[in-house]
Order: C-alpha cells, then sequence, then structure tokens
C-alpha cells in the first residue's frame, strides 16, 4: 500500500476469509473512534462506510507522518502505515477477546486505491474490491464516483432500502441528518461534494444546545390551507422550525371517497425526546379539532407523523409514499 501525501484515496479491507468485523453497535461505534484517534492526525475523511465484514475509506492525505510525544516525553516520528496497523490491532485484540476466538481478524493488506481522473481503473477493480461494478459517468471525477459508491455499499448489499437507512456510514452527515464529526467538510464542499451553503460550524454550534433533529409529516383535507398554517403556527411556539416542504396534491389511500389531501413536511429542531414530541404532535391535532373516532384512513384536518428521527427514518410509510419521499429529500439538506 503506497500512500503519497496530496491525494485522494479509498482504503478499505474485509475480514480474513470473509469472517465478520462487526457483532454490534457498539463494535461499529469503537472503530468508528479508533478511526479518528489514530487516522485523523493524517488525512481528511470525505467518505465512509462500515459493512458486517468490511470497511470502506474515502480519504485525502495530508501528511504521511506525524510526530507523537511518548511516556518518556521523547518526541516519536510515526507513519500513517503504521497507525493504520495500530488501529487494526487493536480493533482485532478487542473481538478476539469478545468473541473468544484466535488468528486473523482482517485481510492481511489494507488496500489503498488513488483517485486521481488520470489512472484507469479497470471493471475488474471494483468487481474484485467487494463485488460492486461502477459505470462511471463522464459528468463525474473519481473522487465523486467513489463516494457515491461507497454510500451506496449497504443499499448493494441488500442490507437497507435506501443509503440514508443505514447507520454506519457517513451519507446522513452529507444529507444533514446527523452531525458527524469525522468529515472535512470545507473539503466536501471545496470539491463540490457539498453545497456552498452548507455550514457545519452553524450546525455545531446548535447542536450544543439543540438536542434532536426531526422531520414531520403533514397531512390534511380539511380546509387544508388554513388549518396547514395554523399549525404551523402553533408549532413554531414549541420547537424550533429550520424549514418547510412545498405542499403536494395527493389522493386518498385507503377510503377514497373524501375529498384529496394535501400532504407536505416540517424540518425541526427540539430538546423533547421522541415519545415527548409525538405527545406534543397529538396535543397539536387534538387542538385543532382532530376527530379520531373515524378510521385513520378518513378526512382530518391535520395529521402529523415523525418521519426522520436524529436521521433514521422512522416511519413506514415513507418507504411507499412518493411524495413523502420527494417532501423528505426536499428539506433533508
Amino acid at each position: 500500500m503506497e500512500i503519497e501525501k496530496g491525494q485522494y484515496y479509498h482504503i478499505y479491507n474485509r475480514g480474513n476469509r470473509s469472517r465478520k468485523l462487526f457483532y454490534s453497535r457498539e463494535n461499529y461505534l469503537y472503530f468508528l473512534k479508533k478511526m479518528k484517534d489514530h487516522l485523523s492526525p493524517y488525512l481528511s475523511f470525505m467518505a465512509w462506510c462500515l459493512m458486517p465484514n468490511h470497511f470502506h475509506l474515502v480519504v485525502f492525505v495530508q501528511k504521511t507522518s506525524h510526530t507523537i510525544t511518548s511516556g518518556d516525553s521523547r518526541p516519536k516520528e510515526r507513519t500513517m502505515y503504521y497507525s493504520i496497523g495500530i488501529l487494526l490491532r487493536s480493533y482485532t485484540r478487542t473481538i478476539q477477546k469478545q468473541e473468544n476466538f484466535s488468528g486473523s481478524l482482517f485481510q492481511q493488506h489494507t488496500k489503498a486505491r488513488p483517485l486521481i481522473d488520470e489512472i484507469k481503473i479497470e471493471p475488474a477493480y471494483w468487481n474484485s474490491a467487494f463485488g460492486t461494478q461502477i459505470n462511471i459517468s463522464k459528468a463525474k471525477s473519481y473522487l465523486d464516483t467513489c463516494v457515491e459508491y461507497v454510500h451506496q455499499n449497504p443499499v448493494c448489499d441488500g442490507l437497507v432500502k435506501h443509503a440514508e437507512d443505514w447507520e454506519y456510514s457517513s451519507f446522513r452527515d452529507y444529507l444533514g441528518l446527523r452531525d458527524g464529526k469525522l468529515l472535512d467538510y470545507d473539503l466536501l464542499v471545496k470539491e463540490g461534494l457539498l453545497p456552498k451553503e452548507y455550514s457545519h460550524t452553524s450546525a455545531l454550534s446548535d447542536s450544543m444546545t439543540v438536542k434532536n433533529i426531526c422531520i414531520i409529516g403533514i397531512g390534511s383535507n380539511i380546509e387544508a390551507e388554513e388549518n396547514i398554517r395554523t399549525m404551523l403556527g402553533i408549532l413554531k411556539t414549541r420547537v424550533e422550525v429550520l424549514k418547510v416542504s412545498a405542499m403536494l396534491k395527493t389522493k386518498p389511500v385507503g377510503i377514497i371517497d373524501q375529498a384529496d389531501f394535501t400532504n407536505g413536511a416540517v424540518k425541526i429542531k427540539t430538546e423533547l425526546e421522541q415519545e415527548e414530541l409525538k405527545q406534543l404532535l397529538k396535543s397539536i391535532e387534538d387542538e385543532m379539532g382532530r376527530d379520531r373516532s373515524q378510521s385513520k384512513y378518513g378526512p382530518r384536518c391535520i395529521d402529523l407523523d415523525i418521519v426522520v428521527w436524529n436521521g433514521r427514518i422512522v416511519d413506514e410509510d415513507y418507504y411507499t409514499r412518493d411524495f413523502l419521499q420527494k417532501n423528505v429529500k426536499e428539506i433533508i439538506d
């Protein structure tokens, strides 16, 4: 594995003989902490994805060696190669103890592929990497293409329906659904992988006082325009409203003999926990005269449901309602 300063790389490894690497959520989080501790002195993370039996990192190398102070206070030069080895060895020891086994956890050699437009990436590279071939668009750089490939890995492997549903990748950070600490957001903006108006600094300061970010689905087919406007006015007095989507007209589901619905979504910040927010939304519906004696598919003056909670899809209707996906995607950034 040859790595040069000032270049972008796709770094990856997998379990020896396809051995499982991560057995629990705690394992994934522990590995991420190790990544930050051992690799951030050398590189900027552009994207990452941890899969059950392999991992992908897209990085920009800032330097290939780093001076540390040892226990005897003498400065010592440590290379990036050595730090990658420390990361994998220390994690291996943890899993060996946890799962009571001996031997190699990772394949012997960690791979690093440079992501520069001048090189030719053969289809065999993508196939042999982890079973997925990527067709590189002429409109995209290898960096952009590789980031997309890394984020789509859980979808390609059938682990989730949508990339944002996989907790253990940087895709939620790209969408603004989570305040991840690993990515170099300034460099992502510079490379055009995030919009210029993206402000991670403000997101960090906001997260110091606001605990949760949520997207709420909105629906009404009784005096919809007035009721949605009234609801948003009430909601703004209880939480911080960040964005409101455009409202879409949709056909009723379940009971078709009723007026069309107006649907939208609102992104908020709140210190309330999920169950507390559910109760607040229910109280707003009651305050506005929601009739709960009718079928849940019947006419409603206002209908409010939590769809996204801190980057996680929590409403199954998201997967079957095209209008809901469109509303969410409009305000997710």
